[in-house]
């Protein structure tokens, strides 16, 4: 999964859950909803950095040999 792709799957999460937020009530479904999204957007910021760090990397390698 590309960087771009992994932003674009966070800005659809974060409007799912502000779309959620919306319509909350007391309803323990949403509150469970809203964590398991939260908790999913931990992991693809993890993911992204993960990412960054390996270009990072690569782009530092690609520096020291010339």
């Amino acid at each position: 999964m590309t960087i771009n792709e992994k932003l674009s799957e966070i800005k659809k999460i974060i409007d799912e859950i502000k779309s959620i937020t919306e319509r909350k009530g007391n309803d323990n479904v949403l509150e469970t909803q809203i964590q398991e999204m939260k908790n999913e957007i931990s992991r693809l910021k993890k993911g992204i950095g993960e990412t960054i760090d390996d270009l990072d990397e690569v782009l530092g390698e690609k520096d020291a040999r010339t």
